[in-house]
Formats: structure tokens, C-alpha cells, sequence
């Protein structure tokens, strides 16, 4: 379909022969070119829009695979888990969004306000094999002591719900707006579920270190003072146990794409763990572990205990020299990267 004299774009506006325009291709190239230039890739043209005239991506610093990359040297992963994903490639961005959930509403949002790339912290495409990451828990399981075939069978029951309810999730869906809209787009997740796990266990550790005889409410002032926990609206709950009761054995189960539920957080109980702090967990399963009157669980809160590995990775963002904003005020230190 030759362009004519002009085209009007799905914002209203209109490009002209020889005008500097965006374009992206079915095959997530990107790059400036006229729009003469353009007619010569009409077969593969998907989506048009005017160069932003404040950001342009010429001269720009990062692309989405040293975004990327940032996140995995953080964590000291040597691969992208299967929990995290470029959805859409990019190069030459200096302004990101950051936002720990986002669909097609926010990146019509980030493309409007003329954001060069979107980072999504939970996954949004790869649903379908994130459960594999849940195989992390026997990890951690071994770890604290538990024989591998107990652990194992500890993790199979979620593990084969969530690898069931992968199959039925629409994984296309926003990674394909994303790809419409002409805008790089990823999430990172594990990486930084990982470095927030090692933090908070690390302040558990320090204040066992300090003090052997500290009860689960120490422990839970220890994360509570916390810089993400100061800002966020819920507290640091103690949901199985009192305050004054010991701790003893504190693990930090965290970083395996969702909390252990019921049967992971049994069987730490069972091999010698007497403390484990999710950051969440089902009301159902909740009811299970409070019905058995074994083991004690404390729990940070959603954002809180996702804040703590991910302001490090915007923290370090902004380092580089990146003009990084967050939708949230628990997230990171300031949600502006630049006022």
C-alpha cells in the first residue's frame, strides 16, 4: 500500500515525505529513517509514530539486553530465567518506566508521556514456563537441611498447579501491544527477587548473629526498619507464632517466582527451620499451616519484600546515567528519576 502525501498516525497526527519518523518492523528491528525511506518496508510495516521531540533514540545510552544484563550481574545469574524476558528489543533508551505490574493500559501510558522503554518487574509473557522457576524452592530446601526427595515432594504439588494454570494464561497479550505500540519492553524477575531474598535473609542472619535468643518479634522489627518497609502502607506481619516466642532457625523463602504454600513451608518445619518469612501467602493456606500449631511464619508484605530487590536494580539504572521512573512509591527510593 504505496503512502501518500500524508499519513495519519494512531495518534492524530500526521508524517510527511522526507519527516524523521520511528518505525518498528514485525521482526522487532528499530531505527530512524525518512519516511521515503519507509515505503521501501511497507510490506513489513506495523506501526508509525513521530520521533519523540524532546527524547530522541539517536545518541541515546542502553538497549534492552544490557538492561537486561544489569539485573542478571546484580543477582550473579549467568542466564535470563524463565521467569524474565525481552518481549520487545530496543536500543539507544534513556527514559524508562518502571512498574511492578504492567499491561496494554500502561504502555499506552509510557508511550504517550514519551518513554524510550517499559520494565515490568512480575511476568507477563512467559507464563506458560515460569513454573519452572518454582523448582528453586528445593533448592533453597536443601539448602536449610531437608533430605532432596522430601524436598522435592514438597514443591510438586503447587509446582504442577502453576504449570497447569500456565497453559491457560494468555501470554500474547501484552508483550503483543508492546510490539504494536513500537516500544521495547521486558521483565525482570527472579534476578531481583534473588537479590531482595539474600538481603533480608542477610538481616536476619546479622541479628541471630547478634543476639541467639531473639524472638519473632525482633524479627520482624529487623525487616520492618527496612527502608522499603518504612514506606510501604502494610507492616511486617507475624502470622503464625507471638512475638515473644524464640525464633531459632530463620529462613528466608523468597525468589522462587511465588511463595512455597503450604507443603514447602511444612517441610522446612519438619527438617529444622523453625522461622520462614514469605513475603505472601493464601489465606488457604494460612489455615492449613495455623491448623498443624507447628512452625512460625512471618510475612513482609507484597510490595515491601519486592521493593527490597528492586530498588537496588534502579538504583543502579539511575547510576548509569538512565532517566528511570516507577509507578510506585514503595519500589524504589524516589519514583522520579529526574524532577
Amino acid at each position: 500500500m504505496p503512502f501518500g502525501a500524508a499519513w495519519v498516525c494512531i495518534f492524530g497526527r500526521a508524517v510527511y515525505p522526507g519527516m524523521s519518523i520511528q518505525y518498528v518492523i514485525r521482526f522487532g528491528i528499530r531505527g530512524d529513517y525518512d519516511l521515503d525511506d519507509l515505503i521501501l518496508y511497507d510490506e513489513h510495516l506495523t506501526f508509525l509514530h513521530p520521533v519523540n521531540p524532546v527524547y530522541s533514540r539517536r545518541g541515546c545510552e542502553m538497549n534492552t539486553d544490557e538492561l537486561m544484563q544489569i539485573a542478571l550481574d546484580l543477582a550473579g545469574f549467568d542466564a535470563i530465567p524463565d521467569d524474565s524476558a525481552i518481549y520487545v528489543p530496543g536500543v539507544n533508551i534513556r527514559r524508562v518506566l518502571f512498574g511492578l505490574d504492567i499491561g496494554t493500559a500502561e504502555l499506552l501510558m509510557a508511550r504517550q508521556l514519551g518513554y524510550d522503554a517499559v520494565i515490568a518487574h512480575h511476568p507477563v509473557g512467559v507464563m506458560h514456563r515460569a513454573w519452572r522457576v518454582f523448582e528453586r524452592h528445593v533448592d533453597f530446601l536443601t539448602g536449610a537441611g531437608a533430605p532432596e526427595d522430601a524436598a522435592r515432594a514438597a514443591v510438586a504439588p503447587k509446582l504442577e498447579t502453576l504449570r497447569i494454570d500456565g497453559i491457560a494464561r494468555n501470554y500474547e497479550q501484552v508483550p503483543l501491544a508492546a510490539r504494536r505500540l513500537g516500544l521495547p519492553f521486558m521483565n525482570v524477575h527472579c534476578p531481583l527477587d534473588e537479590l531482595g531474598r539474600r538481603k533480608m535473609q542477610a538481616v536476619v542472619d546479622d541479628l541471630l548473629l547478634k543476639n541467639p535468643d531473639a524472638t519473632l518479634g525482633d524479627v520482624a522489627a529487623a525487616l520492618a526498619a527496612l527502608p522499603a518497609a518504612r514506606r510501604a502502607a502494610t507492616q511486617v506481619c507475624i502470622l503464625l507464632g507471638e512475638e515473644a516466642t524464640p525464633a531459632g532457625r530463620v529462613v528466608v523463602a523468597h525468589g522462587a517466582l511465588t511463595n512455597g504454600g503450604y507443603h514447602v513451608a511444612r517441610a522446612y518445619f519438619e527438617h529444622g527451620i523453625a522461622t520462614l518469612i514469605y513475603i505472601h501467602i493464601s489465606p488457604g493456606d494460612l489455615a492449613r499451616l495455623r491448623a498443624h500449631e507447628e512452625g512460625r511464619l512471618i510475612v513482609t508484605g507484597h510490595l515491601m519484600g519486592d521493593a527490597v530487590g528492586i530498588a537496588p536494580y534502579i538504583a543502579a539504572l539511575r547510576a548509569r546515567g538512565l532517566d528511570v521512573d516507577v509507578l510506585s512509591d514503595v519500589l524504589a527510593e524516589s519514583a522520579w528519576g529526574a524532577d
